[in-house]
């Protein structure tokens, strides 16, 4: 049984997840900080517009999300988990060389193919490699606490990039080559950590995917396909509004809000994306305390993971509002204070916590035997249907929309969403 104490429990957790736990730490640190970085790098160096730069981000993150669906056929059918996590680390590698060597509209598409493709097949690889520690050493019991820990490297990852490489960019002067090959280096690392915990990882026979599935597997499959079907949908909808902080956000505060904090404490635009990882770092032990807090209210039977991302949407909608109504006041052209963008942060993160780390392990949970990597990786492409409609929303901002229509239309989107999740919500009810 897990120890009360969680100092203890944390040495209770098997060897292998802490090499997984580093190793993502430095891949989402390496992919984060590049991605903090790239919205400006476009504009200041490469010449591009706001709406050309919002299109390239949408493309970019809708590529990496569309990848997984290889990683996850790959790693089901041919290399196993641990061999296409440490394989296509090499091409993130090289991707990130390229976009800080090559300072041209060239040398960045060419780096955001092999970044897309590097990022996106390891990415449902990792939580299903983590699950499977536990599911070998028998400690399912720590593994909801395991899905939390591992959602917080990712954002230590990305909070300490995000804030430290836009200063490396002031620093050199405004040239960014330095800060864009930094990743390079954190993604090495990464290699590295998945690359020596290998002793720790579980053997997996690949051959055994391979044999030909029973009807009775297949349908199987199907029905959990089918019946997660809505739940994916509308998460697909909430990464549209997430994802907005990669691009709108940082051209809205660039454009439209006065960055200073406090007299003599100013962020730049692009380090607002820091916040979020920060707040998910604070705010990851809290909610752990809620959800525990409500079990024990509930007799010992976890909060719905559906109920819980119904909470998520609603907070979601509230995001949009806020942006919606500081963009409003920003319409005149006055400049607004950031800190209704850290307010809007707060809440995006908030709704994060109720979402993004709850359904990977919703994802994981529901997969039939076998499917594990391709379900988690279609979980993954909800960012990338989000990310696509994002992108055909892309051009319109400042350019027919203003930014106070744009950001009100996706708290109308979310809202209709979460109504049409209600009833696809109550087909999940207490299962654990």
């Amino acid at each position: 049984m897990p120890s009360r104490n969680p100092f203890v429990r944390l040495g209770q957790h098997p060897v292998g997840f802490w090499f997984v736990f580093t190793g993502e730490l430095a891949e989402r640190a390496s992919y984060y900080g590049m991605r903090t970085l790239l919205a400006l790098y476009m504009i200041d160096v490469l010449g591009f517009s706001e709406a050309g730069g919002t299109t390239v981000m949408k493309a970019f993150m809708a590529g990496c999300y569309l990848t997984p669906f290889v990683g996850g056929w790959v790693a089901e059918r041919y290399l196993g988990r641990y061999r296409t996590i440490v394989y296509y680390s090499i091409p993130y590698i090289l991707g990130h060389i390229i976009l800080g060597a090559f300072q041209s509209r060239a040398g960045l598409f060419t780096a955001l193919v092999l970044l897309a493709f590097g990022s996106g097949a390891i990415k449902p690889n990792t939580s299903v490699l983590m699950g499977q520690i536990y599911d070998a050493e028998k400690k399912e019991a720590l593994m909801n606490e395991a899905f939390s820990l591992f959602y917080a490297a990712v954002n230590i990852g990305a909070a300490v990039s995000s804030f430290s490489l836009p200063l490396v960019v002031e620093a050199q002067g405004g040239r960014y080559g330095l800060a864009l090959m930094i990743p390079a280096g954190l993604m090495a690392a990464a290699f590295g950590a998945f690359a020596f915990g290998r002793r720790w990882y579980p053997d997996e026979d690949v051959r055994r995917a391979r044999a030909p599935k029973t009807a009775a597997q297949r349908e199987a499959e199907r029905r959990t396909l089918a019946r997660i079907a809505g739940v994916f949908g509308c998460i697909a909808i909430f990464w549209l509004i997430y994802d907005q902080n990669a691009d709108t956000w940082i051209y809205f505060a660039q454009s439209h809000t006065d960055l200073r904090l406090f007299r003599g404490v100013r962020l730049t635009s692009n380090q607002l994306q820091a916040l979020n990882p920060v707040f998910i770092i604070v705010l990851t032990p809290v909610f752990n305390a809620i959800w525990s807090w409500a079990k024990a209210r509930r007799g010992g039977r976890d909060v719905p993971d559906t109920r819980k991302m119904l909470f998520g949407f609603v907070i979601v909608v509230a995001t949009s509002l806020v942006m919606a109504y500081a963009a409003w006041l920003a319409r005149s052209g006055a400049l607004v204070t950031v800190w209704w963008m850290v307010l809007a942060t707060f809440a995006i993160t908030l709704a994060e916590l109720c979402i993004s780390p709850v359904g990977l392990e919703f994802a994981y949970r529901q997969a039939a035997p076998g499917t594990k990597s391709v379900v988690t990786a279609a979980f993954l492409m909800m960012v990338f249907v989000g990310d696509s409609i994002g992108l055909a929303l892309a051009p319109f901002y400042e350019n027919g929309l203003r930014p106070f229509a744009y950001f009100g239309l996706l708290a109308l989107v979310m809202a209709a969403t979460s109504a049409v999740f209600v009833p696809i919500s109550r087909g999940f009810g207490d299962e654990r």
